[in-house]
């Protein structure tokens, strides 16, 4: 990867590192906009939560082929191409949206939306990498997942808050998020490249996946924590605010999304305020929040319980911003240099196929033997699951790091 080396100094702007995450900031936001309209989509054209799942999870398809296809074009043709074309895509995504009209209509602008998605995530935060002044990857880490969950947080919340409140419910957000990518174009604008275009070594191909035989054990404690955290962001993505609006008669789209939110916002919160916390440590203190969690949660439905679900849904946030950092953190320290990129996408392949397969389990479920069992179902499965994980990392050591990025502190 022929990365230009950075002018930056501890004393340079930290403006252009601000602006691209933005932009990561902008797709995410777009993710999460749909979230509280999936219940009045579910409503106007009738469909069934199986159905649901499935336009939801048509988000990962998306996501893949740009991350795999388009993403690992911007080290020939430069970051800011590709990171034009993730947020022209953002824009189509939102006019996708706005013109839906019953299912596959739904189902394509949410395939658009994983294009967006893809196609700015591992570029946006490659960039960020480059123009960090005092070029500390574990503040860019930081920082990245950080507008990932929080952008995904305030798409779901403004998207509640139009719902219930103001007209067109199904089209302003989305004239919003217009807005809003049309100013991350001009935020990359504004931004240098980072890295020297080398058209004539343009050719189709797709990014490899590989995980050495070195680093399987630490790979799969950090993809199997990946896994779960993109389990629990595809069930509360899709599927929560019916469970809410059945399971506990939370009819209020406003009330629902600032819940789903409250999860989402907590995990970033965490990622910026307790990230100094990483790689297995992170994990040992996430996941047992994580499963607490869980059984609240699952809980909280059968009983008709409304403190034990938000007890349970601000814990859960906690617990995700806990491993998903230590994941993120861990699978970089142990990925040697040369091989960096391919073992992070096998890492995000698993991640994107945990957040599609479970929800359509689960919506699956749902049809056939209710939301009640739907949830519970899930919630037993995603705790023992997260029990088994808990108790590999703690019986894996701390790597050394090897080739990886060594810890630092700032």
């Amino acid at each position: 990867m022929a990365v230009l080396r950075s002018e930056s100094t501890p004393g340079s702007s930290r403006w252009p590192f601000r602006h691209i995450a933005w932009v990561l900031a902008v797709s995410a936001f777009g993710a999460g906009i749909p979230t509280p309209l999936y219940a009045v989509y579910q409503q106007q054209y009738h469909f069934a939560s199986g159905v649901l799942a499935v336009v939801f999870a048509a988000y990962t398809a998306g996501v893949l082929a740009t991350m795999l296809l388009f993403a690992p074009l911007s080290d020939i043709i430069g970051r800011k191409p590709v990171l034009y074309l993730g947020m022209s895509l953002t824009v189509a995504s939102g006019v996708a949206f706005i013109f839906a009209s019953g299912v596959l209509t739904l189902a394509l602008a949410r395939v658009v939306s994983g294009l967006a998605v893809g196609a700015t995530t591992s570029t946006a935060t490659a960039s960020m990498a480059s123009l960090e002044p005092r070029h500390d990857q574990h503040h860019v880490a930081r920082v990245s997942v950080a507008a990932n969950f929080g952008g995904v947080a305030f798409g779901i919340l403004l998207s509640g808050f139009l719902v219930e409140y103001a007209p067109a419910p199904t089209h302003l957000v989305f004239v919003v998020l217009i807005v809003v990518s049309l100013a991350g174009m001009i935020a990359v604008a504004t931004t240098r490249e980072t890295v020297a275009r080398r058209p004539k070594a343009l050719r189709a191909r797709v990014q490899r996946l590989l995980v050495p035989k070195t680093v399987r054990l630490p790979f799969w404690v950090a993809a199997g924590s990946l896994a779960a955290c993109y389990s629990i962001y595809g069930y509360f993505g899709a599927l929560a605010p019916t469970f809410l609006r059945v399971g506990l008669n939370l009819a209020n789209p406003a009330g629902s999304a600032t819940l789903i939110a409250l999860m989402f916002g907590l995990a970033a919160i965490t990622q910026l305020a307790l990230g100094q916390v990483r790689d297995r440590r992170a994990l040992l203190i996430g996941l047992p929040i994580i499963l607490g969690a869980t059984v609240f949660l699952t809980t909280s439905l059968p009983l008709t319980s409304f403190a034990l679900f938000v007890v349970g849904d601000a814990a859960l946030g906690i617990g995700i911003g806990f491993a998903y950092m230590g994941s993120v953190t861990l699978i970089d320290r142990v990925s040697p240099s040369s091989l960096r990129g391919e073992i992070l996408s096998a890492f995000f392949v698993v991640g994107y196929l945990a957040l599609a397969i479970p929800t359509i389990g689960v919506g699956a479920t749902a049809d056939r033997f209710g939301l009640l069992a739907a949830a519970s179902s899930f919630g037993i499965a995603l705790a023992l699951s997260v029990a088994v994980l808990y108790g590999v990392t703690l019986r894996t050591p701390t790597p050394p790091g090897g080739e990886g990025r060594p810890r630092n502190s700032r």
